[in-house]
């Protein structure tokens, strides 16, 4: 596997070819050159994009391999056991794909147990806890958007349309989409630290902290079937952690 140092000495040299192909299409009055030289600059800014989501990928695993080697006895990392998959045909970004794969295993494992049949909460908090599953689904309109902008971008179909669109669009719409995810797991993480923090002190926020769950026969993935609520609690604040990490958004 590469190194962090390797992928940031070829990021910086693609950058500075794309630099001065970007001079020679300013400067170059011949139309011939000029198009030969966009296609070289498309190509370059691809390579950049990708080696940037390998930089984040290798900075993320290089900061856990620290982690591990301060403190010996580390939990398994919750993300580590996740396959993650191009959520396109034509994906070249690798962060944005091991995004999509956590979501996908977030929806499907941890989001279903997030209501009042399998975690009861006193009143107010039952509040808070129902807000998060229909603001997740706002947040897969953003995703939604983002791969409809990519049809635009990459499909032979739209190369006519692509032609006249602004190109920013696109890393606007992923900037959103991580900033909406980032935003929306901080919330998660803060509301799960109340919940384990009463339970820790005796308190009566969860009213079924020892209930057992026995998910509905519905329900296609039953990872956390038979585990106890505090347990479920515990094991998604730990997956909140651990995505909050891996975005490395700042704080706002």
């Amino acid at each position: 596997m590469e190194s962090r140092e390797r992928i940031k000495s070829e990021l910086e040299i693609k950058e500075r070819i794309l630099k001065q192909l970007e001079g020679v299409y300013k400067t170059s009055r011949d139309g011939f050159q000029k198009k030969r030289v966009l296609k070289e600059i498309e190509e370059i800014k691809s390579t950049i994009k990708n080696l940037k989501g390998k930089l984040v990928i290798r900075s993320f695993e290089d900061d856990l391999e620290e982690e591990e080697e301060v403190e010996e006895e580390q939990p398994a990392s919750i993300l580590s056991f996740i396959e993650v998959f191009p959520f396109r045909n034509d994906s070249r970004d690798r962060e944005i794909d091991a995004v999509i794969s956590y979501m996908i295993f977030y929806e499907e494992n941890y989001l279903p147990i997030l209501c009042e049949y399998y975690i009861k909460l006193d009143f107010n908090h039952s509040i808070k806890r129902d807000m998060f599953y229909p603001r997740f689904m706002e947040i897969k309109k953003i995703l939604k958007e983002y791969n409809y902008e990519l049809d635009i971008l990459n499909r032979e179909e739209y190369n006519s349309i692509a032609f006249y669109r602004d190109k920013s669009i696109v890393h606007k719409i992923r900037h959103r989409y991580l900033l909406s995810l980032d935003k929306y797991f901080k919330d998660l993480r803060s509301f799960l630290d109340i919940l384990i923090d009463d339970y820790k002190t005796s308190g009566n926020i969860v009213l079924n902290p020892h209930g057992i769950l026995s998910l509905s026969e519905f329900e296609r993935n039953r990872r956390l079937d038979g585990y106890m609520v505090i347990d479920c609690l515990s094991e998604l604040h730990a997956f909140s952690v651990e995505f909050i990490r891996f975005l490395g958004m700042p704080n706002f």
